[in-house]
């Protein structure tokens, strides 16, 4: 069994449609804690943060962690003209935002913490002694000159309020996306070629669909 540390249903959706049967175990993080400005170290410390969140969630209700393989922690950003976009908080902040991407480009970043649970001791000291990985993958993303309307019409909608840079390329938003550079399912939540590489690098890639 695989457990994902998040509770994005785009991120389930990216398991599921690898066929990776998974646990969901959100991570009670409170990402205000972390003071970070550079976005490629803030995203990296967030997704090992809430991947040692869940952890800590699991080893709790799950005294025998056998029937668990991996644990992985994500979490993304975006960054525009070296300013960190995450969720907006309001309409207002998501107008404004978008009215400075139109017809530019950025970069969605999504940090990656992957531990590998097998032959895991029951403690949070064995983190250090287990198969941990980290990795930051970077998207480049460019997007279509968009009207004062268009903006409008987006804003108006609850969708692009819950995703990193408000707005989600596999949902209405894909309409205002020109093109990307880089790996897709990494700007919709978690990269699934990554995931791939350090799941068979661990050793699990029986979890991984045998075709």
């Amino acid at each position: 069994m695989f457990v994902l540390a998040s509770a994005s249903k785009a991120r389930q959706k990216l398991l599921d449609q690898i066929a990776l049967k998974h646990k969901v175990i959100v991570s009670d993080f409170d990402e205000t804690q972390l003071q970070e400005s550079d976005p490629i170290l803030k995203v990296k410390l967030l997704a090992k943060c809430k991947a040692e969140s869940a952890l800590k969630k699991l080893i709790k209700k799950n005294k025998a962690l056998n029937t668990f393989k991996a644990l992985l922690g994500c979490d993304s950003l975006f960054e525009f003209e070296e300013e960190i976009f995450e969720k907006p908080i309001n309409k207002e902040q998501l107008i404004s935002r978008w009215k400075r991407m139109s017809g530019k480009s950025g970069f969605l970043h999504t940090g990656h913490c992957l531990i590998s649970l097998d032959n895991f001791k029951s403690d949070m000291k064995s983190i250090s002694l287990n198969k941990c990985c980290e990795g930051v993958v970077s998207t480049k993303i460019e997007f279509m000159s968009l009207s004062n309307m268009e903006i409008l019409k987006y804003a108006s909608i609850a969708e692009p309020y819950n995703c990193a840079g408000g707005f989600a390329i596999e949902g209405y938003g894909g309409i205002f996306i020109k093109k990307i550079d880089g790996c897709f399912s990494n700007v919709i939540g978690l990269s699934l070629p990554w995931l791939k590489t350090n799941l068979e690098k661990f050793g699990l890639s029986d979890l991984l669909i045998k075709v």
